[in-house]
């Protein structure tokens, strides 16, 4: 009975990998045969007036997309070998994502690569435009539950951001960060100092 409980869960996650795969032909390269996508993954593409960017969502290998979560925008998602982003995710990408390898996101993170304009006070903020800046996941990282990470950040390679930080600047390698603004809590590796 576990053996077919196994088998029928592997058929589904395949069925809506290639599901997925058709669904967003446009927009998404992907290898099915090494990537898994669960259902309910939705893909938003804006369509900027006179822009001529498109949504792009670049699957390595080995990338696990699991259920529930949103990818949106007009700019380049790439996710390398052996990552995964867990359920009810949101990725807002206008310009450019970049996670690397081995990385781990967790449940309901939030990445943003653009904020919206709000210098000026005599017109509405959603008049304003927005303004970008790419977001560099590096390999090994672990992101937690609830996180936020903000548009022009870079993650070092190997560290932590701890449950529902949010991240506004970037993170040294091997660095455990918490807290609203995310700051250095300690470092993994013994002789670094916070």
């Amino acid at each position: 009975m576990i053996l077919l409980f196994k088998i029928l869960n592997h058929l589904k996650k395949r069925i809506t990998t290639v599901f997925f795969a058709i669904r967003y032909l446009p927009f998404v390269k992907l290898s099915i045969a090494n990537n898994t996508v669960e259902g309910d993954v939705i893909v938003k593409p804006f369509f900027i007036k006179g822009s001529a960017k498109n949504l792009q969502i670049i699957l390595k290998r080995n990338v696990l997309l699991k259920h529930s979560s949103v990818i949106q925008g007009s700019g380049t998602l790439v996710i390398d070998d052996n990552s995964y982003i867990s359920s009810y995710c949101v990725i807002g990408v206008n310009e450019r994502i970049t996670i690397g390898k081995n990385v781990m996101i967790a449940d309901a993170v939030s990445l943003r690569d653009t904020s919206h304009n709000f210098s000026r006070t005599d017109i509405p903020m959603k008049n304003q435009g927005f303004s970008t800046a790419p977001i560099t996941i590096e390999d090994d990282v672990w992101i937690g539950h609830g996180c936020v990470v903000t548009k022009g950040v870079t993650i070092g390679k190997g560290a932590i951001i701890a449950s529902n930080a949010v991240v506004t600047k970037d993170v040294p390698p091997l660095a455990i960060m918490g807290g609203i603004p995310a700051k250095i809590i300690k470092y993994r590796e013994p002789g670094l100092s916070a």
